[in-house]
């Protein structure tokens, strides 16, 4: 049986990996704090939304409102899938907002009243509420859609012991990837627990790298990334280098 795969529709993964990837992945995003992690996620979900598919995208870093805003300034309008549930924000930051004593209003920007995909998660520190909603999820979406997780490193702040986290990983893994076909991609922070990092990558079919180019004077941040493993697909080991263009997304700079 031919194993179902899909291609990011993102011109530099694209480039990279150009059978695409299986479905049944589990993918980390690796790289320094401003290297494009959460604008490649953002694309990523975009081109999900754009090609039919459902996207469940677990905020560990930011609101909703805030999410939206940063789509916003891709040039990605995405308002209309969030009303209908195509796209929906697991909203697993807003109780930090609530433990403070801060009531939040339902709708933080004007347009978000009646929208189908906001769910709060009221402390996401309870890892069985946090995977109640993700395999609920995963399970309507079966062999379409995708969980972007952005980002595990934000999730091992609050949990004192990453042991259930990494555990919960498999079986998210097993179940939501494996069984139900919905791959996951997630990102992570290279410099902050490193130790799971390394156990996290192992535990991953694929690993995505993101970085400044080191040949290029620090002041630019030109970013580069490249694919360091990919299970199951041909994969270019080449470092691409790209920029960020409102409405066109991730754009290569050279091949």
């Amino acid at each position: 049986m031919e194993p179902e795969r899909f291609k990011f529709d993102v011109e530099p993964l694209d480039f990279l990996l150009p059978q695409g990837v299986l479905r049944s992945s589990l993918i980390g995003v690796f790289g320094e704090t401003g290297t494009g992690k959460s604008v490649l996620l953002n694309e990523i979900a975009y081109r999900a939304l754009e090609r039919g598919d459902r996207v469940l995208m677990v905020l560990l870093e930011d609101t909703p409102a805030s999410r939206l805003m940063n789509f916003s300034a891709l040039g990605f309008d995405v308002m209309d899938y969030v009303r209908r549930g195509d796209l929906e924000f697991l909203d697993c930051f807003s109780y930090r907002i609530r433990e403070r004593g801060i009531e939040l209003p339902e709708d933080l920007t004007g347009t978000l009243n009646g929208a189908k995909g906001i769910v709060s998660v009221e402390d996401p520190r309870n890892l069985d509420t946090f995977w109640d909603q993700i395999e609920r999820d995963a399970r309507n979406m079966r062999g379409r859609g995708m969980v972007l997780i952005d980002s595990l490193t934000e999730f091992l702040t609050i949990t004192p012991d990453p042991s259930p986290l990494l555990d919960l990983m498999k079986i998210m893994k097993a179940v939501v990837s494996k069984h139900y076909m919905v791959p996951i991609i997630y990102t992570f922070h290279f410099g902050f627990f490193d130790d799971f990092r390394y156990v996290l990558e192992v535990a991953s079919d694929g690993v995505l790298d993101l970085r400044f180019n080191p040949e290029v004077i620090k002041e630019l941040l030109i970013k580069q990334m490249r694919v360091r493993r990919m299970s199951g697909s041909r994969h270019r080991p080449d470092w691409v280098t790209f920029d960020v263009e409102p409405g066109k997304g991730l754009v290569i700079l050279r091949k």
